[in-house]
């Protein structure tokens, strides 16, 4: 069996008190690194950007205690800089245009590379490592995981508005994010050589300045023996974000288990995968899903109750019951997107909106 560590990202808004607009302080935060430890925090593309990763975890519990440890550090540094964090997938009413794009690492030569697609990503993503040291079981993890993604997406989904606009889609950033090269639901690979030659005839002929160009919603991670899941919008309460952690991690350990057994199922082609991932992005767990192995719709919720009954025999094993099961309470009280319309409904206000989504990410720690 692979180790099935658990790694978490999750970027975060860096906002201004005052006019609950996002503001350009990463930096302030990246001088105070020290305050999170043993967490990390990152720079991300733009200023008002900034990412937390975990140490690597044994299982859910140990991952629990360090993000709600980082979370609250993050949290306590933010207010003593002056500040606010805010944990979704889009900030409901800043421009991209006013955003200042990062001077650290690769990123003043990205945003030449990209242009305006580039510095139009104003949005915050999570990503979820799963340890698997074995690189052709990790290939075959990847082509399978793939008709889960959707699933992950839709119960993420925690971007509904962009620039003061409600876009109609759950998960608007998933939209957004789609128009850069090397994204989305990724192609399937024979074996794990033949992905690196993948990767290795797009660093030869300058397609890519380093493997990690290639922004899958899911794919091997560079940096770590693990599979990167990258397709969630950020989670904004502790609890969505852990339940996307465990529920990803349950999802790997069952299709380990499946091939440990010799029943591998089915790999569906990427234009069936996309029709489902254009239904949660729209919809979120109000989306009717296709079933292929059925032929036909089937409500999301109804899907959702059919996986947690799948991973019934392993969620114990892992011991991440709890935050499977998570699962229902979002599709009972809704997605961080449904819970920001009820907002924006009640009181007609996009600040309301940002306000709430700072109360949530604050809530549990």
């Amino acid at each position: 069996m692979p180790s099935l560590t658990i790694g978490i990202e999750e970027e975060y808004q860096i906002v201004d008190p005052s006019t609950l607009e996002l503001c350009s302080g990463a930096q302030r935060f990246l001088d105070r690194e020290e305050a999170i430890r043993p967490a990390q925090m990152h720079p991300e593309f733009l200023q008002s950007q900034i990412e937390i990763s975990i140490p690597v975890c044994r299982d859910i519990q140990e991952a629990r205690r360090a993000l709600v440890r980082a979370r609250r550090a993050m949290r306590d540094l933010a207010r003593q800089e002056g500040m606010l964090l805010a944990a979704a997938g889009t900030h409901p009413f800043s421009s991209w245009a006013a955003q200042t794009v990062s001077s650290l690492g690769a990123y003043p030569s990205l945003s030449r590379s990209l242009q305006d697609v580039g510095r139009r990503l104003l949005i915050f993503g999570l990503h979820i490592h799963v340890g698997i040291e074995d690189h052709d079981l990790l290939i075959d993890v990847l082509n399978r995981v793939r008709y889960f993604l959707p699933y992950l997406l839709a119960l993420s989904a925690s971007s509904p508005f962009w620039h003061g606009r409600d876009t109609g889609f759950s998960s608007y950033r998933s939209v957004l994010f789609g128009d850069l090269p090397r994204t989305g639901i990724p192609p399937v690979f024979d074996s794990y050589a033949a992905y690196r030659r993948y990767v290795s005839l797009l660093l030869a002929t300058n397609c890519i300045a380093a493997p990690t160009h290639i922004w899958w919603d899911v794919r091997p991670s560079e940096k770590f023996p693990t599979l990167e899941v990258r397709v969630p919008d950020m989670g904004t309460r502790v609890e969505e974000t852990l339940c996307i952690a465990a529920l990803t991690q349950a999802i790997v350990a069952k299709l380990v288990r499946l091939r440990q057994a010799g029943q591998y199922g089915p790999v569906y082609p990427k234009p069936l995968l996309d029709e489902n991932k254009w239904r949660a992005m729209r919809y979120g767990c109000a989306a009717r899903l296709v079933a292929f192995d059925r032929g036909k719709e089937v409500p999301f919720p109804t899907l959702a109750e059919e996986l947690l009954r799948w991973l019934d025999d392993v969620v114990d094993e892992l011991g991440s019951r709890r935050e499977v099961e998570y699962v229902q309470e979002i599709l009972r009280a809704g997605t961080s997107a449904a819970r920001q319309r009820a907002v924006y409904r009640r009181t007609g206000s996009l600040r309301a909106v940002v306000e709430r989504i700072i109360e949530e990410s604050e809530e549990g720690l």
